[in-house]
């Protein structure tokens, strides 16, 4: 049997006004169990979180947690097969640095 291991991963980019950025975290190995997903909170921006093709969270106006905070989102923790995709539009007239992280445990 394959041990866990815990994961906490991140990533960040310059969203352009009018542009979105796809985040994508996937599994090192056989899959992630994750307790939080988070993303840079600003106003105007919209949140979507994708998991394995099947749509989990949004479009909403704030993310599942803040990248500040990192509270726990998920309890029992969500279970990521292939991938995860923090989707992060930003339609306003200016860019935004956007960071998305998740904390889990992956086999």
């Amino acid at each position: 049997m394959s041990e866990w291991i815990p994961v906490n991963e991140a990533d960040g980019t310059e969203i352009p006004a009018g542009s979105r950025a796809d985040f994508t975290f996937t599994p090192d190995a056989s899959g992630m169990q994750l307790d939080a997903v988070a993303a840079s909170k600003y106003r105007g921006l919209s949140y979507e979180v994708v998991v394995d093709d099947d749509q989990r969270y949004g479009p909403a106006a704030i993310p599942p947690t803040d990248i500040d905070d990192m509270t726990t989102t998920h309890n029992p923790r969500l279970e990521v097969s292939r991938d995860l995709v923090i989707i992060v539009r930003n339609p306003s007239s200016s860019s935004r640095f956007v960071a998305a992280q998740v904390r889990g445990v992956e086999q």
